[in-house]
């Protein structure tokens, strides 16, 4: 059975459309990185670079007392650019056959921490604050509000494999014969926890990330959503594969062997059908630690050696957490799209020369163009918990 992704809503440090997302990346060895440097988030007068969205959102008025977060609007704005297919495909199709899954690891996490601030100045809460907005339910529960879904509505916090998750979660559902139609994908948005815990954690970099270079040293936190409209409705990309794996190694450092990563990759390609020589390009979780990329290039060379076109892609979005594999995905549904009219490869970071020490996979670090059919995307969590999807052009 096809599982297809019949469209895309995308808003990140890249852009606020299919459109600019897809143009950044093409600029991407040209252009300043998107990241930029804030002075806000960080304690001790620490500044970072971060993923920011700069783009106008949808304004909080729009949205009820209970979801005027900013993550809220980010699902918003994402939902927008896919609402006129969702309604196509919806209109024949029982609400209570419509589901809405969504990976999130902050919701409105950002509005409890300005609230606090406030009760600690006043010892009262903010009138327009409401709890809800933190709960992890809250950007399923508004969309499945504002599409009128009434089939299963949930959210998922994995960490950074949450979203990613959403998507299999999804074409689970459609398989089992449960739902019709799907609204998936993830969104987070930044906050003082994640840029400072990832800080406590030594795992935040001084500059702009690196990944799988020699002088790596962290991530840079960003924001952003990625929502599809899932169905088994004709469209040209198929979700083909997906694989899952809990390794459980430790609680934030990955199996150096990465294993639980090649058993997520095995899984996508049996799923799919595929031999590894027949991917054409890995979308890696890629997250400049050095931990991470040392797991990453040992699993992806035992996978597929050198012979797949490989990047990451965190350079220019920050890495965005719970939403980074629909984000990540959503690039690579771009890559198989119209919207990538030269057949272009993201380029990895090249900023310095490539670790040496690290497995020798496919790393782009000049422009490449090709054609592309079949990609994976990868997303390794927190606690050893893995997700890896591949999309493909539908033949």
């Amino acid at each position: 059975m096809s599982v297809n992704l019949n469209d895309l809503g995308i808003i990140c440090a890249l852009g606020a459309n299919k459109a600019q997302v897809m143009s950044g990346l093409q600029q991407a060895d040209t252009s300043p990185s998107p990241l930029t440097l804030d002075t806000q988030l960080g304690f001790a007068e620490l500044d970072v670079y971060v993923g920011k969205v700069s783009a106008a959102l949808p304004p909080l008025t729009q949205l009820q007392a209970q979801y005027q977060s900013r993550n809220n609007q980010l699902a918003l704005a994402a939902y927008q650019q896919i609402e006129p297919c969702y309604l196509q495909l919806a209109a024949n199709v029982e609400p209570s056959r419509i589901a809405v899954i969504i990976g999130t690891s902050t919701s409105g996490i950002s509005e409890g921490e300005i609230a606090r601030k406030v009760h600690g100045e006043t010892a009262s809460w903010p009138e327009n604050f409401h709890y809800r907005l933190q709960e992890m339910a809250s950007p399923a529960d508004y969309l499945a509000q504002l599409c009128g879904a009434k089939g299963p509505v949930y959210s998922i916090s994995t960490a950074c494999s949450s979203s990613g998750k959403a998507l299999a979660s999804g074409r689970n559902l459609i398989e089992s014969g449960l739902v019709d139609l799907v609204i998936c994908g993830g969104v987070d948005s930044l906050c003082q926890l994640t840029v400072n815990g990832f800080k406590a954690l030594e795992s935040t970099s001084r500059g702009i990330c690196t990944p799988f270079l020699a002088q790596r040293d962290g991530i840079n936190i960003g924001e952003g959503a990625a929502l599809f409209v899932m169905s088994k409705q004709a469209g040209a990309i198929a979700l083909k594969g997906t694989g899952e794996s809990s390794d459980a190694h430790h609680i934030s450092a990955p199996d150096p062997q990465g294993a639980g990563a090649i058993s997520a990759m095995n899984a996508a390609l049996s799923q799919a059908a595929l031999q590894p020589e027949q991917l054409d390009y890995i979308n890696l979780h890629g997250t400049a630690t050095p931990k991470n990329d040392e797991m990453e290039s040992t699993a992806v060379y035992q996978v597929v050696k050198d012979k797949v076109s490989a990047s990451s892609t965190k350079h220019l979005t920050g890495h965005t957490l719970g939403a980074a594999g629909a984000i990540e995905a959503g690039i690579c549904w771009l890559l198989l799209s119209d919207f990538n009219q030269h057949n272009m490869v993201p380029l990895n970071s090249s900023v310095t020369a490539r670790d040496e020490s690290l497995a020798k996979i496919g790393l782009v670090q000049q422009p490449l163009h090709k054609p592309l059919h079949n990609c994976l995307s990868n997303s390794f969590a927190f606690g050893g918990n893995n997700i890896s999807l591949i999309l493909g052009i539908n033949t």
